[in-house]
């Protein structure tokens, strides 16, 4: 790479000021061949591998031998000084021979140990989920479950504790809330812990999160909560650092810090599409050609959102007689949905009405699909009148499109709706919706939230000669970090978008509309 001009240089990493020289951060990888088994495989069977890889692995005594284990996983230096690092409050508790005082910290179970009845078993003493807490901070937040919350009652600044948004919380009155500099950390504990320890005797009197009669184990709102934090907050060099001192330690390692993808494959909007470790930035990855790809997601109607989300809007043609509105936002025992109905006074009633999200752009759309949850009771005319739409923005058009999967009629239980392709309508501007329908043989009430549109588009900057200058040449690697020119846009090879700081090893894909070509790098 030439030498670039100093002041272009310039880029701060995790606080500090890093220029000319560079300063590498250096960090164990997970060995060679360690997730192979993961290939190929999706949803609960995928669940199972990572048990399988996760779950072998040394135990530690609690107690002293875990404060000599968070030696190697929980200590910052600040100013030359080492300290605990406790992600529960901002205490500055100097590490030194033995164990703290028990009145200023603790061992804190993220995920409460009172949740399997405080039996001392595996999970009890997994320093995946122990960390160094704050003595109050520990005793405040109790056993009460992670949520984002409605009310504080009490606060340090990176501890909260208060009653749940609406929608959150699986019926706890009271709640945990993390810093949002550890929200992601938190969420992908969870994740292991609730895979690994999932066959052991978790209470029903405190299943506000898990749900032990689905092999899943996370409930719905908790499921969409602890994606929403792992994708909010990507995995740090924290936690990355945290995680080689695991694998010292304790000989396993937190499969969804490697892979930061790998829940969405489990849980999220890829839970049918096998993983792949070769889009997953793995190890001796062979970059191939430059995917000259974009992705984008949108995600709505959200089963946790207290109000409908902005730019969503209602078109009513045919009014049902006797009402003023055939779709609005409600919720029932907390969880948030989309209803469409015309049946009031015991009588189904002749109506038509649009439900329809912002507005879209699917310029340079290769590929588009759209999946939700819906449900359905009463099955009368719900699958000829009622269905997914398309509206062409600009010419006002409205196409149907066929919907994968319909709800089990008989029981309000929402389903998946399966992946429904939009790939045609690539190039224009778009609304997506619902079209509700009914007569008076049947005015069937449908039930939908939890949407999610996943776009991938033809990059901007690859094989495309912009006006300006190609700059592509400065685009440099340090340590764990990329320095790209101003305006480029840095990705990884499953189409995430990042700051080019406290990367995980793995290949990157660094675009910019001056660039020749798309650069392809190697951060290890």
């Amino acid at each position: 790479m030439k030498t670039r001009d100093r002041q272009i240089l310039t880029i701060i990493i995790s606080g500090t000021l890093l220029s000319g020289q560079g300063a590498a951060v250096m960090h164990a990888a997970y060995p060679e061949g360690y997730y192979d088994s993961f290939e190929g495989k999706c949803g609960v069977e995928l669940m199972k591998a990572v048990k399988a890889r996760a779950a072998a692995h040394k135990t530690i005594s609690y107690g002293a031998d875990t404060w000599e284990a968070f030696r190697s996983t929980d200590v910052r230096n600040v100013n030359g000084t080492d300290y605990w690092w406790d992600m529960y409050s901002d205490l500055l508790l100097p590490v030194s021979a033995g164990r703290p005082d028990s009145n200023k910290m603790n061992i804190e179970h993220s995920v409460a140990n009172s949740w399997w009845g405080k039996t001392k078993n595996d999970a009890y003493k997994d320093i995946v989920h122990l960390n160094p807490s704050e003595s109050q901070a520990n005793s405040k937040k109790g056993n009460y479950p992670l949520a984002e919350l409605g009310s504080v009652n009490w606060t340090n600044g990176w501890t909260s504790v208060g009653s749940p948004k609406s929608g959150q919380g699986g019926g706890a009155s009271m709640c945990y809330e993390p810093h949002d500099d550890y929200k992601g950390d938190f969420a992908r504990v969870f994740m292991y812990m609730f895979t690994v320890y999932d066959d052991i005797a978790w209470k029903s009197s405190t299943n506000w999160m898990y749900d032990t009669s689905s092999d899943l184990m996370f409930r719905q709102w908790a499921r969409t909560l602890l994606l929403r934090w792992s994708q909010n907050d990507p995995v740090s060099e924290k936690e990355r650092r945290r995680n080689d001192g695991i694998q010292k330690e304790q000989q396993n390692r937190n499969p969804f810090i490697d892979l930061p993808d790998l829940a969405e494959h489990i849980w999220g909007a890829k839970s049918d599409v096998p993983f792949s470790l070769s889009g997953s930035a793995g190890p001796g990855d062979d970059p191939g050609d430059d995917p000259g790809t974009d992705k984008s997601s949108y995600e709505w109607l959200a089963s946790d959102a207290v109000s409908l989300d902005d730019g969503w809007t209602f078109e009513t043609t045919v009014m049902p007689e006797g009402s003023s509105y055939v779709w609005s936002w409600k919720e029932y025992k907390g969880n948030h949905y989309l209803n469409g109905s015309a049946y009031h006074a015991e009588t189904a009633h002749v109506a038509e009405a649009y439900a329809w999200s912002p507005v879209v752009s699917f310029a340079n759309v290769e590929k588009a699909t759209v999946s939700f949850r819906h449900a359905a009771k009463f099955q009368t005319t719900l699958r000829t009148l009622c269905g997914l739409v398309v509206k062409d923005v600009d010419s006002g058009e409205i196409t149907p499109v066929e919907i994968g999967a319909w709800p089990a009629s008989g029981k309000w239980e929402f389903a998946d709706s399966g992946e429904s392709d939009l790939s045609g309508f690539s190039g224009k501007n778009v609304r997506i919706g619902f079209r509700y329908g009914s007569d008076s043989s049947g005015a069937d009430t449908w039930e939908i939230n939890d949407m999610r549109l996943d776009l991938v588009r033809t990059a901007t900057g690859v094989n495309c000669v912009g006006t300006e200058e190609d700059d592509s040449w400065l685009v440099e690697v340090w340590g764990n970090s990329i320095a790209a020119p101003e305006g480029a846009r840095i990705f990884d090879l499953n189409g995430r978008e990042y700051d080019g700081r406290d990367l995980q090893k793995g290949v990157y894909i660094v675009t910019k509309p001056s660039f020749s070509k798309a650069v392809k790098v190697l951060v290890n």
